[in-house]
This record gives C-alpha cells, structure tokens and sequence, in this order.
C-alpha cells in the first residue's frame, strides 16, 4: 500500500515511497513499514521529514512523531552532508521505518562507510549537534552495514511508541 505517491521524478525533492500496512500489537497505534528513496539534497529532506510525521500521525503515533521527525531530519541531513559529500549529482538516500506497535526502528543508508559520532556541542557552533540531538532523543541508536551488502553504512535508531515504554527498557 502506497500512502502517497511518488513525486515526479527529475525535481530534487522527488522521491519514491513504498510503504505496508502490518497486523498492530498495540491498541491504537497502526504497525507499518515504509520507506523512501530521495536525492542527496538538503532540499529533499523538508518533505520527506513531513511525510514521516504524516505517516506517524495517521498511525496512532502523534505523541512521538516531532521527535522521530526530527531525529529523522538529523540522520537525513548526516546522510546528505557526509555521507553523499562530493558525490554525482544522481546519488541517493534511503530511508526505512518500521512500526511494531511498541517500537519504531528508522534506519537510513549513504554510500560513505564514514561514522557518525556525537560531538559535545558548544556555544560558539551553529552546527555539529546532530547526533547529539539523536542520543538524547531515542531509547538507542547504531550503525550497520546497509541492507544491500554494498559499501556506505546505515544509521538506526530505535524509540518507544510511548515514552513509558521507553522508560521502562532502559
């Protein structure tokens, strides 16, 4: 089942959404899994981050869906700024979500075998708190190799449907 469809192809935001609809565990919130391909732009990430929050509403996830959003947008942007850095122009990012009705698992995946690390933000900085937004937001969060068994990585993070889950397994 595709929730939208695929954008046209040939602008920087375009993207490709493949997304399926699971049997739920959890009263109220709709397993799902979905994912996305999109051009590495900075541009392209906007609506692929509002098309996420769409998807974790209209799931019965309202009450996490800013935070995976936007712990989504900083792996996104990592993907694009580091890990597809100096690439063509035709490079792209992948991005998975699965819902199983007590957790969400976001993976994305760029073509760098480059790692991502949490920097102690400071105050002079304007940027470089990316990851550090993603450790302090999500129950955890790794890096593997990506699904295709090709080179780059993949970046994963994992949060609770609701925050007393979470709470509960760490």
């Amino acid at each position: 089942m595709t929730l939208t469809p695929p954008r046209q192809t040939g602008s920087p935001t375009s993207a490709r959404t493949n997304a399926e609809t699971l049997p739920s565990r959890s009263p109220g919130v709709r397993c799902f899994q979905s994912a996305v391909e999109f051009p590495a732009a900075l541009e392209a990430i906007p609506p692929a981050r509002r098309e996420l929050h769409t998807l974790l509403c209209k799931s019965g996830l309202a009450g996490i869906a800013d935070i995976v959003a936007l712990a989504a947008e900083e792996l996104m942007a990592n993907a694009v700024a580091h890990g597809c850095h100096g690439l063509a122009p035709d490079t792209t990012v992948d991005m998975a979500i699965t819902c199983d009705g007590r957790q969400v698992t976001l993976k994305v995946e760029d073509p760098s075998s480059d790692l991502p690390c949490v920097l102690p933000g400071t105050s002079d900085e304007e940027g470089g708190r990316g990851m550090l937004l993603v450790d302090a937001f999500t129950d955890r969060w790794g890096v593997e190799k990506p699904s295709t068994g090709g080179a780059g990585k993949a970046v994963w993070m994992e949060l609770a449907c609701s925050p007393a889950e979470g709470a509960e397994a760490s």
